[in-house]
């Protein structure tokens, strides 16, 4: 679902970093990753190793985890598993926009993909930092919410308010340095409250204005979708969504891991060195990210 509408029926509010101080988030990765490689390409060529492929990832996950070592924050990293069936036509759209930008020599929007390997370092680089990460069965969005529910975290971190749809208690959006946008946090209790919402309520709306795993209902907005659900159970289906059990399902009994417990290491500067250097990063970087993360 566009993020955009479902601000509307979410607002979030401004969120002060130095609430981060002692507390543990747990970070939609693959979301994280490719919003910050996107952001590095908006303003320049991306950085390259010495093999030519980009190393913008792992420079960027290494900006972030410094700056959450500043802030006093340990983060728990979480992947993407298995995408979900109904989820098939979100990817293909996504596909074919980098497709047709290729065509149209958009390099930047061509060229902002992250692709398996490039995931696959920043395991690497957790590994070596003693950083835990899990790959979650399901959609990382899912994971995230259930290691805040279940304690092993304070809150998710995502550029995505539809976590929100997956129960997250809170959810933490625009954690950078950029001054350009004001770091937000979605408590999901309280906006329920003032829109006055249950969660059923919420993911029924969101299924009626379309989300990653349904198109949605044609005309249907924030305002008409809210009023849709509160005249009783059963909104999208007396608007014609065929699949929206199927829908329900997806954000109420996702998959995820529950035997995962976050587990805290020590970094092995042999194996951060050996990354670094490969990818034509300087050591350096990862030996002051490790002072401060040992300072945690």
């Amino acid at each position: 679902m566009g993020i955009a509408a479902l601000r509307k029926v979410l607002p979030p509010a401004p969120f002060d970093v130095a609430q981060l101080q002692g507390k543990t988030v747990a970070v939609d990765a693959d979301n994280l990753v490719w919003s910050f490689v996107t952001a590095m390409a908006a303003t320049a060529e991306l950085p390259k190793a010495p093999d030519g492929r980009s190393n913008a990832h792992l420079i960027g996950l290494l900006n972030r985890l410094s700056l959450y070592a500043k802030w006093g924050t340990r983060s728990v990293w979480v992947f993407d598993g298995v995408q979900p069936d109904l989820k098939e036509a979100t990817l293909i759209e996504r596909a074919e926009r980098i497709e047709a930008a290729r065509a149209s020599g958009d390099n930047y929007q061509a060229g902002v993909a992250v692709d398996e390997d490039d995931l696959q370092e920043c395991r690497e680089l957790l590994r070596a930092l003693g950083l835990p990460y899990v790959d979650s069965p399901g959609e990382a969005d899912a994971q995230c919410a259930h290691l805040v529910q279940a304690g092993h975290a304070w809150a998710a971190v995502t550029q995505d308010w539809d976590i929100a749809l997956f129960g997250a208690p809170r959810a933490l959006r625009n954690l950078t340095l950029s001054t350009k946008r004001t770091p937000e946090i979605l408590d999901l209790d309280v906006v329920l409250g003032v829109a006055g919402l249950t969660r059923e309520q919420l993911v029924d709306a969101a299924i009626l204005m379309g989300t990653d795993y349904n198109e949605g209902v044609s005309g249907m907005g924030p305002v008409k979708a809210v009023q849709a659900v509160k005249k009783g159970p059963g909104a999208p289906e007396r608007n014609g969504v065929a699949n929206a059990d199927e829908v329900r399902r997806l954000y109420f009994d996702h998959p995820v891991d529950k035997r995962f417990r976050p587990k805290f290491g020590k970094p092995d500067a042999k194996a951060l060195g050996k990354l670094l250097k490969s990818r034509g990063i300087d050591v350096e970087r990862g030996e002051g990210l490790v002072a401060a993360l040992q300072s945690l």
